[in-house]
Order: C-alpha cells, then structure tokens, then sequence
C-alpha cells in the first residue's frame, strides 16, 4: 500500500490486478463456497475467458451484460471482458421482467453472461437473437456483430454501464471509464488501508459498484482476500467471518441491524467477530442505534461510505485517523475528489448549513447511455454532479447527509426531512428500525407517518414513541401515525430502504 497519496491516479484495473498476481501467485484472491482460488488460478481464468470472447468475435467497444449473482465468476468475467477489449454492462439479476427487458433493450450487448435462475425470457424479449453464454461453463459460440455504436463524444472511452437501483423510477444507464474504476478501487484501498492481510466479506451485489469496484476490485487491488457471500443474510454472514476470520465487512444499515438481531445481546458469545478491523456502511442512511449496538456487540465501529455511482468515491472514513466515527457524519472527503454545498440562492452555502451536495472528480461518470437531456440535467458544464442530496459540512470537514430532495414531505409549506425522524426514531429503545414517508392530507398537503419495527416481539407503544419524538423534534415533524411492521420494505437489487414502497404499505 503507497504511503501517500497522490494528486492524480490513473490506470485500469486489469493491468493491477495482473501485477498484483505476478507479485503474489500463490496467495488467495477469491474464497466462493468451497473453492479457494489463488492470484494465479484466477489470472488463468482471466486470459482462457478473455480467449474464448476474443474467438467468438468480440471486437472493440462490444458491449457484454451480465445478469448473475455475485461469484468468483463474476469477478473473472468482468476482467476478461476488459482484457478482450469489451464494455461490461453490469445489470441486476434480481430485477423484474420489465427493467430486465428495459437494461437489455437499452444497452444493446454483443453477448448476454448469466448465471442459473435469471429471467431467460424477459432478456430474449430485450435481445432477441443475443447470444447467451451460462456464466459458469462459459462457452460462448459467437457475438452479435451487429450492435449500435457506442457514444462517440466521450472525453475517455467508455469501460462500463451500470444501472441505477431503480427505486423511485426506471433505472439509469450511467456511464464510466476505466480510469474511474480504478481509481475508485485504488482510493478506497488507500483510505481503508487494505492490504494483502486483508479477508473481505462481499455480501453486496457486484452488479452494484459498491459490490464490484469499492469492494471486491478495491481488495483484489491491494492483494487481499474476496470472499464472496451470494445472500446478505446474517446466517451466511457470521459463519463466514468465523470460519475464514474476515478482517473486513461491507454492507448497508440493514445488514448490520440484521447481524445485531441474528447475534443477540452483548452478553452472548460475540468472538465469531473477534477479526474484524474494519465494518463500512453505505448505500442508506446512518442508523446510530443499530451501529452502537453493533460496536457494543463487536468492538469495532461502523465507518461510513457515502458517493452515487453517478460520481465516486466521495466521503468515507479513514479507520486510522477516525476509529470511531462522528455521530450522524458520513466521514471526510476522500482525496482526488471535490465537494461543494449548494444553497436555494444557487451559491455556495456557508460552513454548517444544509444545501444540495455537488460532487465532481476523477470518479465522473462520462453520462448516462445515450440521453444527453438526462445528462445535461445531472451533470453542470463545469463538470458538478447534481446529487440531490441535501447535506452540511461542518468546520472540521465532516460530512453530514441530511435527506435527499426527493425524499422531502412538505407539510403546509415546510420541508421536513425523513431522515432527521428516522433518526429520532431509530434511537428509542424500542424500535429496531423505521421509515418516515409523506402521505397525502387534504388540509396541509401531505402529513408525516412512520413504520416502526420494534426491537422486541412484545411490540412497541405507540403513546411512548408520541412522546418521545415530541421531546426531540418540532411539533410539525412527529408522525401523525406510527405503524408497527415486521420488516420495512427494500429493493431486491440493493437491500435499501424503498421508500415507495413504504409509502404503499403505509396507504394501505
């Protein structure tokens, strides 16, 4: 690991990966159920991949979709396709027939890479004719030679399309080049300090950059250990970080709530965590509840990661500096990347002050796939993303991300963020987990309600939770109703709060 950082990376993370394996052949790169793979098993892999897609007539900028669980597979894929010269186009394989359709029409793959279980029919209906090869045997007879063009107005070649989780509309195509990949793996290594001692369990979907390039190729690239859990469910997950002592665990505030449940009191036998150095949440909100139940639990601290794949890294945590995180802050931001605040008035907002957050960096996407509107409306001409999320800085730089617009409810003209009620919520006793969503109210436009999981099977009372959130928020923001759930809705991609979805139980 460099022991400085510097003004600019760039590279690609085929030719790291290669050195890395040249460096250290016979270390483990990849543990999947029962196979141990080492670098050099995983190089060969790489190159006999890369063979069969240059021999059924992969050519320059071809694009190849893969629609698969996360696997050792996954990972030798995604590098042969870039040795080969090809677009990797990363699609969720838990998605419904109409996005599955939508991700295949739109992105126009030579070849089409799945694994077992995924929707056959809904991706001959995108691409009738594609070529499909099981990602497994990986036999691929030939690819299509007849694809659209790729956007020729890039300001670097285009590397992958990955898709937006698709929770509030239809997925984004987001468009990002080599030099960004690497450099998201590289700067996570270097804050997180991953080395070769490193063990990772990757619980995150590698169709999700979190799961492909912040983890698993950020590991790959500092020579440790992926190990690859396909399902981010506690009882998979605590096995594996015993059997194979994981130093390292990455997932978002459901996977560690669902830990803090599986395990128990602090009082029962926790040494299954006794390895881990360092835990990293992303993707949603901070829960600062379930987090310090995990920290008593563990003794080890729940480091942020907060970017869009739209433009990252962003803000994260350095483990070494910040052991322990700020409450409510996501961390710093990370070097080579820019952060600025945005006011209603379109200027920079003072220190302190909520605003929406600009993002900008060698992390850029190049746009998204073929809508330049979309593109004009996400990304300024002096190259800003428009996150939409609104957030605050404080003087000593830590970032705090207090809602996305989107998310707002407006209640008689005043904003109110779900995210400050959840966070209320989340630290009473009671309650395990909640979900603040707006509701139509014929008098005030819309009214605030909660769906609450409680932390006990006796319930949680609602009087209680009344009081509660009235001692601690403004009379206008406490709920006007607090239902009892047993488990809060999330997307089948990401295992992130839907919001809408919430909303929809809520009217129910």
């Amino acid at each position: 690991m460099m022991a400085f950082s510097p003004a600019t990376v760039r590279g690609d993370c085929v030719s790291a990966f290669e050195r890395i394996a040249h460096e250290q052949p016979h270390r483990t790169a990849v543990i999947d159920r029962d196979a141990t793979i080492t670098y050099r098993d995983l190089q060969v892999a790489v190159e006999l991949r890369a063979r069969k897609l240059l021999e059924a007539g992969l050519g320059p900028g071809c694009r190849v979709a893969l629609v698969a669980e996360s696997s050792a597979e996954y990972l030798m894929t995604t590098l042969a396709v870039w040795r080969a010269g090809g677009i990797l186009v990363t699609i969720y394989p838990s998605s419904g027939p109409e996005d599955l359709r939508y991700a295949i029409e739109a992105s126009d793959p030579s070849l089409i890479v799945v694994s077992a279980g995924v929707d056959l029919e809904a991706i001959d209906a995108g691409a009738p004719g594609t070529p499909v090869a099981d990602i497994t045997s990986f036999e691929v007879s030939g690819v299509r030679q007849d694809c659209s063009p790729n956007p020729d107005d890039l300001r670097e070649p285009l590397s992958l399309i990955c898709f937006s989780s698709g929770t509030t509309s239809r997925p984004k195509a987001i468009m990002v080049s080599a030099n960004t990949v690497f450099n998201c793996a590289y700067t996570y290594g270097e804050v997180w300090h991953l080395s070769s001692a490193d063990r990772a369990i990757v619980c995150l979907p590698m169709a999700w950059m979190y799961g492909l390039a912040s983890t698993s190729l950020a590991v790959l690239l500092s020579g440790g250990t992926v190990i690859v859990i396909r399902r981010a469910r506690p009882e998979f997950i605590a096995p594996a970080i015993e059997r194979h002592r994981a130093t390292f665990l990455a997932g978002v505030t459901a996977t560690f709530a669902k830990l803090v449940q599986h395990v128990g009191e602090p009082a029962q036998d926790a040494r299954v965590f006794d390895s881990l150095r360092l835990c990293i949440s992303g993707g949603e909100p901070r829960n600062e509840a379930v987090f310090d139940r995990w920290t008593d639990l563990t003794g080890v601290s729940v480091l942020d990661a907060y970017c869009a794949s739209e433009c990252l890294p962003l803000v994260t945590y350095d483990p070494f500096k910040d052991p322990a995180p700020k409450p409510g802050s996501a961390g710093k931001l990370v070097p080579r990347s820019r952060l600025k605040i945005v006011g209603p008035d379109g200027g920079e907002a003072p220190v302190g002050e909520v605003g929406e957050a600009f993002s900008g960096g060698p992390g850029l996407m190049l746009g998204y796939w073929r809508d330049e509107k979309l593109t004009r409306q996400a990304v300024t001409e002096d190259g800003w993303y428009r996150t939409k999320d609104l957030v605050r800085v404080d003087e000593d730089g830590y970032v705090y991300v207090v809602g996305r617009l989107s998310d707002l409810i407006i209640r008689g003209g005043t904003n109110i963020s779900p995210a400050e009620v959840e966070r209320v919520l989340n630290e009473h006793e009671g309650v395990s987990q909640a979900a603040v969503v707006g509701l139509p109210d014929a008098i005030y436009g819309q009214r605030v309600v909660a769906a609450v999981v409680p932390s006990a099977p006796s319930g949680v009372d609602e009087s209680e939770l009344r009081a509660y959130c009235s001692a601690n928020l403004s009379s206008y923001k406490v709920p006007s109703a607090f239902v009892v759930v047993d488990a809060l809705p999330v997307n089948a991609t990401t295992g992130k709060l839907n919001r809408r979805d919430v909303a929809t139980l809520l009217s129910q």
